[in-house]
C-alpha cells in the first residue's frame, strides 16, 4: 500500500533509493557522545524498519515487565506504516528507547543508490603501481 508505483523505465531489480540506518547508544548519566554507534544500508524502507524493531525487541527482553509491555507497544505500533510512507516520500524517520542506564536512538533516511554491476569496478592496485605516484 505504501509502496511507490514501479517505474518502467528502470530495469526489475534495480533501485534508486537505499536506507541508510544509524543507531547510537547513549549513556543517561555522563557525557553527551554515544558510547556504541552502528551504521549500514538496506535496500529497501521495509527491511530498515524491520531491523530496528528487532534491535528495539532485543533490547526490551531486559526491561522489567512493565517497562516491557510499554516499550513493546510503542515498538508494534501503528509507527511501522507511518515510518514507511514518510520514508518513501524522502523523510527521515527515528525512534528511540529508554532502556536501564542507557538511550538509544534510531534514524534511517533515504539516500541516492547507484548500483554497479562488479566488471564496471576499478581493481585496487598495489600502492606502488599507482600512475599518478611515477611523476613525484
Amino acid at each position: 500500500m505504501c509502496d511507490p508505483d514501479p517505474d518502467p523505465t528502470r530495469p526489475e531489480g534495480s533501485a534508486l533509493y537505499a536506507y541508510w540506518c544509524e543507531r547510537s547508544t547513549y549513556p543517561l548519566l555522563r557525557g553527551s557522545s554515544p558510547d556504541a554507534f552502528v551504521r549500514y544500508s538496506v535496500p529497501t524502507a521495509p527491511e530498515a524498519i524491520r531491523l530496528f524493531q528487532a534491535e528495539a525487541r532485543a533490547l526490551a527482553e531486559a526491561m522489567t515487565p512493565d517497562a516491557r509491555r510499554e516499550a513493546l507497544e510503542r515498538i508494534d505500533g501503528g509507527g511501522r506504516v507511518r515510518a514507511i510512507a514518510a520514508l518513501h516520500r524522502g523523510r527521515t524517520c527515528g525512534f528511540s528507547l529508554g532502556h536501564g542506564d542507557r538511550w538509544t536512538e534510531w534514524t534511517v533516511r533515504p539516500h541516492l543508490a547507484f548500483p554497479v554491476a562488479a566488471r564496471h569496478l576499478l581493481s585496487v592496485l598495489p600502492p606502488r603501481c599507482c600512475p599518478c605516484a611515477a611523476s613525484r
